[in-house]
């Protein structure tokens, strides 16, 4: 298995410039948590690097300031969308913006993609760049709310529902803190992941989420689950990464014998809950030797593994080389 997500995060910061700069455009009525965990992970970024590392610049979609949805009046850089060229440019929508989306706005918004070198969206504000064509033939997350019209209204949109996605120079979060991990992802990619801990621990930010992390409420979507039952269950898999439950006990958990589970996974899923469940638990293995530089044993701890030669043993079937192997392949990437 190619060790793709960081090779494509590499690839999709090359032409940033240093300092990078960041445009936020704010619609009326954005959240102000989506704000912050795009502009601080990087104001924190510089202070503790000692220098300039990003610059953020403050966009209003209309001549007026935006106000928040928490009635906070936001004094902007730039207005009307109007905006010099920045290396990275990311909409923020939140609520009752749907007035504003005129095929003038389209517009420009699609003049401002051609001038900057990326751009994406940060909860519904993935909505305004689908309606825009502008992620057509990109992969796009946003809240877990909108996705199912995201993909179909917008069939030549994929959605998936990570908490956020880099497709190539389009960068999509489904919002909240959602965005300080792909700050964080930004950051560690430029900067190196010693930066990146740093960043997040300056926030009392338990550990950055890789991007592969499914949004709450979101299991059925993304695995196309019906039955509520395998939802739950499934929900329960997730929660218990490193403490994996015997088959029995989640059955009991979600009102079924140990058969019935078997059959709903089988039949659903073609694969049995065993197999399900040690693929979710490697596919987070590989997301934290990718991410972090957590010492490979305590990530076969993290993903459930008491045995380090079990963890060795299951990740080289799964992914045809070794935690080793990954770990060396990203230092090798990010130039330690």
């Amino acid at each position: 298995m190619e060790i793709s997500k960081s090779h494509h995060l590499l690839a999709a910061t090359e032409a940033f410039g240093k300092p990078t700069t960041v445009g936020i455009v704010l619609f009326p009525g954005f959240a102000m948590m989506a704000l912050a965990s795009i502009s601080e992970p990087l104001r924190a970024a510089n202070f503790l690097a000692g220098k300039t590392l990003y610059r953020t610049v403050l966009v209003a979609v209309a001549e007026d300031e935006p106000v928040s949805s928490g009635g906070i009046r936001i004094t902007t850089d730039f207005h009307d969308l109007s905006l010099p060229p920045v290396d990275l440019l990311l909409v923020v929508a939140s609520l009752d913006f749907e007035h504003l989306l005129t095929s003038r706005l389209f517009t420009k918004l699609q003049q401002a993609a051609e001038l900057c070198r990326a751009i994406g969206a940060v909860g519904l504000g993935s909505l305004v760049l689908a309606r825009s064509s502008l992620l057509d033939g990109y992969r796009c997350t946003g809240h877990w709310e909108i996705l199912q019209e995201l993909q179909s209204q917008h069939p030549a949109v994929t959605t998936v529902g990570d908490i956020y996605c880099i497709d190539r120079d389009r960068w999509t979060c489904g919002g909240g803190t959602a965005a300080i991990d792909m700050m964080l992802a930004l950051i560690r990619a430029q900067h190196g992941p010693t930066l990146a801990m740093k960043v997040a621990d300056n926030f009392l930010y338990g550990r950055a989420r890789p991007a592969s992390e499914l949004q709450p409420m979101e299991v059925r979507w993304r695995y196309g689950v019906k039955d509520r039952r395998l939802a739950k269950a499934i929900s329960f898999m997730v929660q218990s990464i490193d403490t994996p439950m015997r088959l029995l006990q989640l059955a009991k958990l979600v009102g079924l014998s140990s058969r019935q589970l078997q059959r709903l996974f089988m039949a659903a899923m073609q694969q049995t809950p065993e197999q399900f469940y040690i693929k979710l638990r490697l596919r987070m293995a590989m997301d934290l030797l990718e991410q972090t530089e957590e010492a490979i044993g305590s990530v076969g701890l993290r993903c459930g593994f008491a045995d380090p030669s079990h963890f060795a043993q299951a990740f080289q079937s799964a992914f045809g080389q070794s935690p080793s192997s990954v770990r060396r392949a990203i230092r090798h990437q990010l130039g330690d």
